[in-house]
């Protein structure tokens, strides 16, 4: 069973672990409903990728510019 927990992880506990998706340095987390509300680490590559499908699967009309911002923001950070 890959990583999750049912409390958030700390800022700092979330760099010791590894993505669930691709395996690489977790930074950030996601829970999903339909998966036990578990929290899940994700990398910063695999977080951009998510937020990407979402806002596609909402139709979201300014999708492209939303997500080049993110991803923009996302790459910067230390």
């Amino acid at each position: 069973m890959k990583a999750g927990r049912k409390q958030p992880y700390t800022a700092a506990g979330i760099t010791r672990l590894a993505c669930v998706r691709c395996g690489g340095q977790a930074r950030f987390q996601w829970n999903v409903c339909a998966d036990g509300n578990l929290f899940r680490p994700i990398c910063t590559p695999c977080d951009i990728a998510l937020n990407e499908l979402v806002l596609k699967w909402m139709k979201d009309p300014h999708w492209k510019a939303k997500i080049a911002a993110y991803r923009q923001e996302k790459e910067l950070r230390p």
